[in-house]
C-alpha cells in the first residue's frame, strides 16, 4: 500500500480498478497465495476450525470470490487469515458486511450459491466432482484438529 501512497505524492499514475481500487494491490483474488489451495482445487473441505483443508465450501470463506491483497501483503510479512484456519470475511467486497452469517457458506445441496468469477455453475458441479474423486491420498489423510 505504501507503494500508492508514494506515487500519489509524486503525482504518479495509479492504475485503478473496477471500485477506484489500486489494481496492483486489488486485482487479485484472495485466494491466490492461499496456502489451502490445493485442498480448495480436490475440494477437500472442512466443516470445523482447525483442520487444513479449503474453508469455502462449509465455513464461510470468500477467498474465491473477492480481490484484495490479503496474501499478497501478509500481516506482519508472515500471515493472513486463510493462513492461520480463518476463513477471509470478504471485507474488500462493496457490500460488506454481508446479511447473512459469516461462517456459513450458502448453499443449495452442497453447491456454493456464489461461485467464482466466470464460473458456471454446470461446469463447477461437474468439475468439482471429478476433482474430489481424484484428490490425492495425502490430501484426504491431512492432520486434523485434536
Amino acid at each position: 500500500m505504501s507503494w500508492e501512497l508514494s506515487a500519489l505524492a509524486d503525482d504518479a499514475e495509479v492504475k485503478l480498478g473496477h471500485y477506484n481500487t489500486p489494481v496492483d494491490w486489488y486485482g487479485v483474488m484472495v485466494h491466490q497465495g492461499c496456502t489451502r489451495n490445493e485442498y480448495h482445487e480436490y475440494r477437500v473441505e472442512e466443516k470445523r476450525f482447525g483442520e487444513r483443508g479449503c474453508l469455502f465450501f462449509y465455513m464461510g470463506c470468500h477467498g474465491p470470490l473477492v480481490t484484495g491483497p490479503c496474501n499478497k501483503a501478509l500481516w506482519n510479512r508472515r500471515s493472513s487469515k486463510t493462513r492461520v484456519g480463518v476463513p477471509c470475511f470478504g471485507c474488500t467486497r462493496p457490500d460488506f458486511p454481508q446479511q447473512y452469517p459469516f461462517f456459513e457458506t450458502r448453499n443449495i445441496e452442497g453447491i456454493p450459491i456464489e461461485l467464482p468469477d466466470g464460473v458456471s455453475r454446470a461446469h463447477y458441479m461437474a468439475y468439482k466432482g471429478m476433482a474430489a474423486a481424484a484428490a490425492p491420498k495425502r490430501l484426504l489423510e491431512r492432520k486434523t484438529s485434536i
